[in-house]
């Protein structure tokens, strides 16, 4: 997958804050449905705030991180090399791949909650 698909994929979804999971998924989804190959992980990262769980997709080379194991609303953001230097440990994570419909269903189900 290339860059410019990270960087689209990353402004389409920049609005919507889903859970770390749900992030996951998404991206894991989105890149199924490209052809892409991306593989999701559960990484304890060491961050500017400290130790923590994160959930991690690996694009090729590229590295996003969904958010905190915990997080029910997070962003999801490009790793830069040095951040992606830091792992202390990385178990990868099987994920059922979302159709097209599911995401839409996942974004509007977020979208409705998030304003009641």
């Amino acid at each position: 997958m290339s860059v410019q698909f990270i960087e689209s994929l990353l402004a389409a979804y920049a609005g919507i804050t889903l859970s770390a999971w749900d992030n996951l998924r998404l991206v894991l989804s989105e890149c199924a449905h490209r052809g892409g190959e991306a593989k999701g992980f559960e990484v304890e990262f060491i961050s500017n705030s400290g130790q923590a769980l994160h959930y991690w997709v690996q694009v090729g080379d590229i590295w996003l991180d969904c958010g905190r194991t915990n997080a029910y609303s997070a962003a999801i953001t490009r790793l830069t090399d040095e951040q992606a230097s830091r792992v202390n440990t990385k178990k990868p994570l099987e994920c059922a791949i979302l159709s097209q419909e599911q995401l839409g269903l996942l974004c509007m189900q977020n979208a409705h909650f998030d304003h009641c």
